[in-house]
């Protein structure tokens, strides 16, 4: 191999090498799904701590979803409300757009209320949320 050669593959095996990959943040989405110990939830209220742009339904859902950020934090207040006469089913309760997907065990929910399908307020023990990619 010439002098040139050799140059030119270390130059090549430095810009590869320099080159970030897959090592940066990954953006899209994750879910927040949850187990609940009744059949007839309409709403529950969660906090969810970590970075995010938007917090939605997830598909197939008629599911109504309000957020409420808290100023200077990575944390919102969101609350999902069942469609009339529905309840919220155990699993998929929220999608959340996030920076970086590899990093959803950074990601929290807890839920705050919950509400049944009569309006009556519950307690939210024995309820789990849990954030995790789809």
């Amino acid at each position: 191999m010439t002098a040139r050669g050799l140059v030119l593959t270390l130059l090549g095996c430095l810009a590869v090498a320099g080159c970030p990959g897959n090592e940066g943040p990954v953006a899209g989405e994750l879910e927040v799904r949850l187990a609940t110990p009744n059949g007839d939830d309409r709403a529950v209220h969660f906090r969810l701590v970590g970075a995010q742009t938007a917090v939605t339904a997830p598909p197939g859902t008629a599911y109504r979803v309000f957020v409420s950020p808290e100023p200077g934090s990575d944390t919102a207040r969101v609350v999902v409300v069942a469609a009339q006469g529905t309840a919220l089913a155990p699993g998929p309760l929220a999608r959340v757009m996030v920076p970086d997907t590899r990093r959803a065990a950074a990601y929290a929910a807890g839920v705050l209320e919950v509400a049944s399908t009569a309006y009556g307020q519950r307690a939210p023990a024995g309820y789990v949320l849990t954030v995790v990619r789809p």
